[in-house]
């Protein structure tokens, strides 16, 4: 246990120190792309601001953000995005554009983790597993405890309501929010 915990913090000051100039880490953060996949940030005039501290966002984090690339998933998070407590994980891309903010506790997962059906379950194969891509256009905001699911797009300056299920596309400008998330309203500047 120990031994583990040393190789993630390990990990975790590697990915500080690779991200310096393009992230600002507040508290521990789990970072990590296995072999054959990649996470990576865009540099740009603003950092984007990880919050894993629980007094970094008080909306009450329930756990420190964790981005994890697998099985030759990529990460591409843009400048200028805000993320607080929240889960990233990749099996195949999850793309996230510039100016974005993710509120606490929200989880982007790109796949379904193991196989749905219960007889591949028992020999559970990577190849088995469900995998689409996510799409989040730049400036779109995603409310607290809401989770996007696999392929997903959401359009530019989309705002995902608090606690919304997204599962689909949806173009620019609009506001969705429920279970499952549907449009609600325009958001026109």
């Amino acid at each position: 246990m120990l031994i583990r915990k040393l190789g993630l913090y390990a990990k975790y000051w590697l990915a500080k120190i690779r991200y310096r100039h393009a992230v600002t880490f507040n508290g521990y953060t789990v970072c990590f792309a296995f072999p054959d996949s990649k996470i990576d940030f865009k540099l740009g005039d603003i950092k984007t601001v990880i919050n894993s501290d629980f007094v970094s966002n008080m909306v009450g984090l329930y756990q420190r953000t964790i981005i994890v690339a697998r099985y030759g998933g990529k990460v591409s998070i843009g400048s200028g995005c805000g993320i607080s407590g929240s889960t990233i994980y990749a099996m195949k891309e999850i793309t996230i554009g510039d100016n974005v903010l993710i509120g606490g506790n929200c989880k982007i997962i790109d796949n379904d983790f193991h196989p749905l059906p219960a007889s591949l379950r028992v020999d559970q194969k990577t190849e088995d597993i469900k995998k689409r891509a996510i799409m989040i256009g730049d400036g779109c905001f995603i409310g607290a405890n809401s989770i996007i699911l696999k392929g997903t797009t959401l359009g530019k300056n989309c705002v995902v309501g608090a606690g919304s299920v997204v599962s689909g596309s949806f173009p620019d400008n609009v506001i969705i929010a429920g279970n499952p998330a549907k449009i609600i309203k325009n958001n026109n500047p």
